[in-house]
């Protein structure tokens, strides 16, 4: 699914006909836990699989997504990777359901991307980061030179924010080096930068607006020229 797209639904209680005509969605049922009055939160997920099978709720508007009981795990993580979909939800399958609680019978495997990415500037930080570095504001090139993408603000411990302070520092620069334009609420108390600098970052996907989902900074990379950083 794409993210973005889901959020203009998931908070609407009535959609109206055009909203329903351009971003239709369906529901995906991957667990039972009461059938007929009767809990099943204290049988098994094999259990409850087969109860849910059973009741074939394939429609236009629902399905039950499959389950690979029987097939190699990596094999499946693979698979979806290549797909380009977000993960893999892995169960036990002799546990039963642990109501408002999480366990490790259930793990998510979440599939992520890295990509380099050039500094274009920072936000200042606040509360334990108050006059360091918050987030690193970043861009990619395009046809017309650098584009926004973003910012990253996990990733960082206290020495490397205090290195990038450091290499920043000299970098100021009075305007934004993007040939795209910002928003107000992007360019907010930035303090733009030299685009000398490239990042490596992990990140869930790109968006359709061209930024990047839960960015997580790993590093500089100092053998990648920013000319050469694009959009991957």
């Amino acid at each position: 699914a794409d993210f973005g797209v889901l959020q203009s639904r998931i908070h609407v209680g009535n959609p109206g006909r055009a909203l329903l005509a351009s971003t239709p969605v369906q529901l995906l049922v991957f667990d039972l836990l009461h059938c007929e009055g009767r809990s099943l939160v204290n049988c098994t997920y094999d259990e409850r699989r087969a109860a849910l099978d059973d009741l074939e709720l394939q429609g236009e508007h629902w399905q039950v997504p499959p389950a690979f009981l029987h097939a190699d795990g990596q094999a499946v993580v693979d698979a979806t990777r290549a797909q380009g979909l977000e993960g893999v939800v892995a169960k036990r399958r002799d546990s039963t359901y642990f109501p408002g609680r999480r366990s490790d019978c259930w793990i998510k495997i979440k599939h992520v991307r890295r990509t380099s990415v050039v500094v274009v500037g920072w936000k200042r930080g606040e509360g334990d980061r108050a006059g360091r570095i918050g987030s690193l504001i970043l861009g990619v090139q395009g046809e017309q030179g650098l584009e926004y993408a973003g910012h990253v603000g996990t990733g960082f411990d206290a020495a490397t924010l205090a290195t990038l302070g450091r290499r920043l520092e000299p970098l100021r620069r009075s305007s934004a080096p993007l040939a795209t334009a910002l928003t107000r609420e992007q360019g907010r108390d930035a303090v733009w930068v030299d685009p000398v600098l490239v990042c490596e970052v992990d990140y869930a996907e790109w968006t359709r607006d061209g930024r990047l989902r839960h960015p997580s900074y790993k590093g500089l990379r100092e053998d990648v020229p920013p000319q050469e950083v694009v959009r991957e």
